[in-house]
């Protein structure tokens, strides 16, 4: 029993990190407040750097996704509280996803991940999460 407990269990570890990390299709974040870029991110995880934002601000967020996402369907969720604009969305023609997220008033790291519900058993079933932080406030 134990020789089969130490061979599947690396094997569960493995499974449950890819399914609950961001491996992620998105290529590229811009994330504005009253139209100012506060981020303008590229990279190849799907995982934006964290952004600085007041309580109870609310920012746009722009992801870009491949020109093969174009008109997928995607779930959002906020894992961490907040408002999302809407809970799901398609990808447009051009590839980018647009949405408003407004963080709670309360301290603390607000994340946003977008869902692939259709993605395929061997397929990335998160595809991009972005990431806020509501400073505590001075003393």
């Amino acid at each position: 029993m134990k020789r089969t407990l130490s061979s599947t269990l690396p094997a569960i570890l493995l499974w449950l990190a890819s399914c609950c990390i961001a491996n992620g299709q998105a290529t590229g974040d811009q994330i504005t407040k009253d139209n100012q870029i506060i981020q303008d991110d590229t990279n190849s995880t799907g995982t934006f750097e964290t952004v600085t934002v007041k309580a109870g601000a609310t920012s746009d967020v722009k992801l870009w996704f491949p020109i093969s996402f174009a008109s997928t369907s995607v779930a959002l969720q906020a894992l961490d509280g907040g408002a999302l604009s809407n809970n799901s969305a398609a990808v447009d023609q051009t590839g980018m996803l647009t949405f408003s997220f407004q963080v709670t008033n309360q301290p603390g790291v607000y994340r946003v991940i977008v869902i692939d519900p259709n993605a395929g058993q061997d397929s990335t079933h998160i595809v991009g999460m972005v990431r806020f932080e509501v400073p505590n406030p001075p003393e």
